[in-house]
């Protein structure tokens, strides 16, 4: 059987259109995955843009807010660092070892540096009542001083090869401290108990100053907060959250928790404490020391 040539023609020429047919197809696919790929990028570009542009009025409030904050803060910082020092030398003047190492300024620095740094990670994560009622139990120091001493006397001089378990929780940390409670024992053994209540008035002056200042700032910090959380409610309305935008949420919330511990650094009022001063003076000079220590240090929280 003989193939005409025009045969083998119209076959090649079939097998031609037949590929060319095939890659057309494989062309306009790869064309509509590449318009499809363009048209996405497109869309979530335009769709960054128009978030941009919604959240910018979130990140505008937030940045008024917090350079108003940080003013605020800056303005309380340096009085109520001035006010740890003073009750430190008030600490010194009643001290009846005067000539002894450490002097009890430097005593006292060291306890309420210890519950700063104790408390880090609360100071950035927990909620300004939660602290303030956490932290009121160093008003008592006295019983729990007595306590550590039976202890220590009770101690093998080998004690210290015992594997202690890391401690997790601030109060944890202060309990498990011998800085904080050697320095707190040198401060109770060495101010005569007859004067605790002379040191008292004394040490109460400047915390007066503190609560002054504090007070007066009270006012402005709800303020601050109130316009965050007016923002967060309004973003409710709003067709995306501020929470889900990289960075924004977590300063936005940042900032909002930051105000409401700062407006909790205060300390119970004294002259409504009765004779809880005449019994332990001391234990509230620390405990009330340790709060204005840590409103002093609020560039420090979070960051040992």
């Amino acid at each position: 059987m003989k193939v005409e040539l025009s045969e083998v023609i119209a076959l090649f020429s079939f097998l031609v259109a037949l590929a060319a047919f095939w890659h057309s197809i494989r062309s306009s696919k790869a064309m509509s995955k590449q318009i499809q790929k363009i048209s996405d990028n497109h869309l979530r570009l335009f769709s960054n843009v128009a978030l941009s542009k919604a959240s910018q009025k979130y990140v505008s409030l937030l940045s008024e807010v917090n350079m108003e904050f940080e003013e605020i803060v800056k303005n309380l910082s340096a009085p109520a660092r001035s006010v740890c020092t003073k009750i430190g030398i008030v600490f010194d003047q009643f001290d009846s070892e005067q000539m002894a190492h450490p002097c009890l300024s430097h005593a006292f620095e060291t306890s309420i540096s210890i519950v700063r740094k104790a408390y880090d990670k609360e100071l950035i994560s927990q909620t300004g009542d939660n602290l303030e009622w956490r932290i009121e139990a160093l008003r008592f120091l006295k019983d729990d001083v007595i306590k550590y001493k039976k202890v220590k006397l009770k101690k093998s001089i080998f004690s210290f090869w015992k594997k202690l378990q890391n401690p997790k929780t601030p109060e944890e940390i202060i309990d498990s401290s011998t800085d904080f409670w050697n320095s707190v024992e040198t401060i109770y053994d060495r101010i005569p108990e007859n004067k605790v209540a002379d040191l008292f008035i004394q040490t109460s002056k400047h915390l007066s100053e503190y609560s002054q200042l504090h007070n007066e700032i009270i006012e402005k910090l709800e303020s601050l907060e109130r316009r965050l959380e007016d923002a967060i409610k309004e973003n409710t309305l709003e067709m995306f959250n501020i929470e889900e935008i990289p960075n924004l949420g977590q300063k936005f919330y940042r900032v909002k928790g930051d105000i409401d511990r700062y407006k909790k650094l205060s300390f119970l009022d004294y002259y409504e404490m009765g004779n809880d001063l005449v019994y332990d003076g001391i234990g509230y000079s620390i405990y009330a020391g340790s709060i204005v220590f840590i409103a002093s240090q609020h560039f420090m929280w979070g960051k040992t």
